[in-house]
């Protein structure tokens, strides 16, 4: 079983449908969705029969957190790549790139899309993160859905959000922690994509359940990763699940909180004592 969802949520999937049947002269987007609610959206607009002029785009390829797109249909010169369902479909690469080169082929398009880049450029003497990058931008006031990924870059970060509050963050955040900061706007190339930095990781369980798993991930026993679990501190594929025997397989994402977040590369490999081995990737 996974969890139910909320009536805030059941709220942010009407909105979208709503923007979704109206978008029919004018190009519009929605706020930054969590991938849960990306998920959730692009499962309600596929029920309305709405999702085939839905996109989502966080300013470059392999956005985790991105704005809902809806496309008129004077846009949509060329057929895009059919939608697909559940978590496949709303993470759809191919989706996404043919987006990308509309974009390309068209600057416009972009200019009608309430989302920039901001170039952070700290001293150079300190070592930034993302969680530093992160606070300092919180602890502004600023809401979390007014921004989308935070790329942590060897000048600093690449910080994705609206033009609005673009010029804020401009003119208020001066300094990360110890470090001065300096701010611009920046334009990126649609086809750049999110370098992801990942940890290997090789573990062993009895079945690729999703307790076990768990366990195995977070040396924990059978009994405490369980109850992680029913408690709904496990997501896969950006979902809560609540059933301790839900079977994990190649390609999902599993995220625990407190512990960190997986993608599962295999499941099927059998060590000499009977058990698989689970090969992981965890996300730095």
């Amino acid at each position: 079983m996974e969890s139910e969802i909320t009536k805030e949520e059941q709220l942010l999937c009407a909105r979208a449908a709503e923007m979704a049947a109206s978008a029919e002269y004018a190009t519009a987007a929605m706020p930054f969705l969590t991938p849960r609610e990306r998920l959730l959206v692009h499962d309600a607009l596929l029920r309305c029969h709405q999702a085939d002029r839905a996109f989502f785009w966080g300013g470059c390829l392999g956005c985790e957190r991105t704005m809902a797109v809806f496309l008129p249909d004077w846009r949509m010169t060329e057929p895009a790549p059919l939608p697909r369902g559940g978590y496949e479909g709303a993470f759809d690469a191919a989706r996404e790139a043919w987006f990308a080169s509309l974009l390309r082929e068209d600057p416009s398009l972009g200019e009608e899309i309430p989302l920039c880049a901001l170039q952070i450029t700290g001293s150079g003497f300190a070592a930034l993160s993302h969680r530093d990058f992160m606070g300092a931008i919180l602890a502004l006031g600023i809401e979390r859905s007014v921004l989308g990924e935070i790329v942590v870059t060897e000048e600093g970060a690449l910080v994705f959000t609206t033009p609005d509050m673009a010029v804020y963050l401009t003119e208020n955040l001066t300094r990360i922690g110890r470090d001065s900061v300096r701010i611009r706007r920046t334009e990126t190339d649609p086809f750049m994509e999110i370098p992801r930095q990942y940890e290997n990781i090789s573990v062993t369980a009895a079945t690729p359940r999703i307790d076990g798993v768990v366990r195995a991930l977070t040396n924990l026993s059978r009994e405490e990763a369980a109850g992680l679990v029913r408690a709904g501190m496990v997501e896969r594929n950006y979902n809560p699940v609540l059933d301790v025997d839900r079977q994990i397989v190649p390609g999902d994402v599993l995220t625990i909180r407190g512990y960190g977040k997986y993608r599962v590369d295999r499941t099927d490999e059998e060590t000499k004592r009977g058990r698989r081995r689970i090969l992981c990737r965890k996300y730095k």
